[in-house]
């Protein structure tokens, strides 16, 4: 008996040092383990969005752009200095934002931070390098940051022109308080990175379109100019604002000036235009303009886009798409459902064009009257002439293009109509790029059978990107082809006050309610 109670409690002690050296190791272990998540995350830094339409990361758009050849190819790297209050309420959105831009451009970008109220000296060195007096928060892009334009502290000296306007009341209101500053630097107020109600409230932000956008016109200092055929159509519409001018405003985002001209005054397209454009033309092309367009076209890296309205009588500009393998038929695309003819074209992207290299298999819908396009891809005669058709947008099935389309109830006849596929989209390619050197010499060609979605409120997300990356394949910036970036809406939840009241008892009884219950049977169960 006394050996065995010597034995037991000898057993105690052992037992006792055995657990803690047990905790000592699961500490030590826990502590190991929290510095080396620590230390990985330092070192290994990535963000994750979990939002459905990844509303916190930076668009396809900007991704391309900032690892693209026009930033990190650029002479220097471009300076975005914040001059921010640490305060403002905008200052933490605004540096992630940046930061992140940062993060993914590398060097090509300096990003510097600056409080007016604590840094005044450096404010006061910036108003005087750019000739910009600090009036409100504010991003200075500069692109033009090298050993000759810096101080010794790798800041920018000052410069001699000025910003060109943007068409926008704010950011004509930022060019004039900057007119000693340079054709590639941009000024962007904080006030234009989100929109605002007639209550001054934000009701959604647009940073990273604004700041995209400028830190393109910053590099290419004056915009890129696309003429527009101004004579051959309705400048003014009856219903909402013209075509051509929601297509401006889109290009002026992407540093493209769409400048109109009038074909019946001039004997030749300037040498300056990197493009021309037929936005949905009323009136057909005369001989001599004809003349004018397939000039033109017949020079090295020229540029079209066409947008056809379906009703117009344009029998030269179709004899003109049709030589170069687009045959836009005197058709309507429709559908009937339940007795009712729809004109609202349920359409695909097609896959494989590097216009559609983002867009690619995503659907959207043409509202408006849309005419249908014969497509000739694999035609031998076009091909040995080193003329490329190439399909862009094609309607889903259940679609036809009527012929008969002034008829009330119309029906598709298989002798007279047209069955699938139906293309509204389309483009060409003349010459054949082997090179960076033959690029220069590669023309291009977009062709839209539908001119109604450029209007107001029509034009869907999917067909501005569409339209941005088309113009920007046709002047050669395939580095900007993608998805831009999307206005972020603040939602607002409603809680009645039955739901207030309940959300309030949840919180102040019954959540510690349960936290107490549960603690009490811990402590039973432990004391039993």
């Amino acid at each position: 008996m006394p050996d065995t109670v010597t034995s037991t409690s000898s057993a105690r002690p052992v037992r006792r040092v055995g657990r803690t050296v047990n905790v000592i190791i699961q500490i030590s272990l826990f502590v190991a383990a929290v510095v080396a998540a620590n230390y990985l995350s330092c070192t290994n830094h990535k963000r994750y969005d979990l939002t459905e339409k990844r509303n916190f990361s930076l668009s396809d758009f900007s991704e391309k752009f900032l690892k693209g050849k026009m930033l990190q190819e650029h002479q220097s790297p471009v300076q975005a200095i914040v001059v921010m209050r640490r305060t403002s309420p905008h200052y933490s959105r605004v540096y992630h934002l940046l930061d992140e831009y940062q993060r993914i451009a590398g060097d090509a970008i300096k990003l510097e931070f600056i409080d007016p109220l604590r840094q005044t000296d450096r404010t006061l060195e910036l108003e005087a390098i750019y000739g910009i007096k600090y009036s409100e928060d504010m991003i200075i892009i500069d692109g033009l940051v090298n050993e000759d334009t810096t101080n010794s502290d790798d800041q920018p000296s000052q410069t001699s022109t000025s910003i060109p306007s943007t068409g926008d009341s704010k950011a004509d209101k930022a060019n004039q308080t900057a007119q000693k500053t340079s054709g590639h630097l941009r000024v962007v107020r904080v006030s234009d990175l989100y929109l605002q109600d007639d209550n001054q409230t934000i009701v959604a932000w647009q940073d990273e379109d604004v700041i995209t956008s400028n830190f393109i016109s910053a590099i290419e200092g004056s915009p890129r100019r696309i003429y527009l055929a101004a004579d051959k159509m309705n400048i003014q519409e009856e219903d909402g604002q013209p075509a051509w001018i929601i297509l401006s405003r889109m290009l002026v985002q992407q540093n493209i000036e769409l400048r109109p001209i009038r074909l019946a005054d001039i004997e030749t397209i300037p040498e300056d235009a990197e493009g021309l454009a037929l936005i949905g033309p009323a009136y057909d092309l005369n001989e001599r303009e004809l003349k004018i367009l397939t000039e033109y076209w017949d020079r090295q890296q020229s540029a079209l886009l066409i947008t056809l309205d379906p009703t117009a009588q344009l029998d030269n500009l179709r004899i003109f798409l049709r030589s170069y393998g687009i045959t836009a038929r005197n058709d309507r695309i429709i559908t009937v459902k339940n007795g009712q003819s729809l004109s609202n074209v349920q359409s695909i992207f097609a896959r494989g064009a590097e216009i559609n290299s983002s867009l690619g298999g995503k659907s959207t819908v043409f509202e408006g009257v849309s005419c249908s396009l014969e497509v000739r891809e694999n035609d031998d005669r076009l091909l040995n002439k080193r003329i490329q058709p190439i399909a862009l947008v094609k309607a889903t099935s259940g679609w036809w293009g009527e012929t008969r389309f002034d008829e009330q109830n119309p029906a598709f006849n298989v002798e007279e109509d047209y069955s699938e596929p139906l293309y509204l989209s389309a483009a060409i390619l003349r010459g054949q790029a082997t090179s960076d050197e033959t690029a220069n010499l590669v023309s291009k060609m977009v062709v839209i059978g539908n001119t109604d979605f450029l209007a107001t409120r029509k034009t869907r997300p999917e067909q501005a990107d569409f339209i941005k990356s088309s113009v920007n394949w046709l002047i050669g910036r395939e580095e900007l082809i993608g998805i831009g970036p999307k206005k972020l809406y603040r939602h607002k939840m409603t809680i009645l006050p039955a739901h207030n009241a309940f959300i309030t008892k949840l919180v102040l009884i019954f959540i510690p309610a349960a936290a107490i219950l549960i603690s009490l049977i811990v402590w039973n169960t432990r004391r039993a």
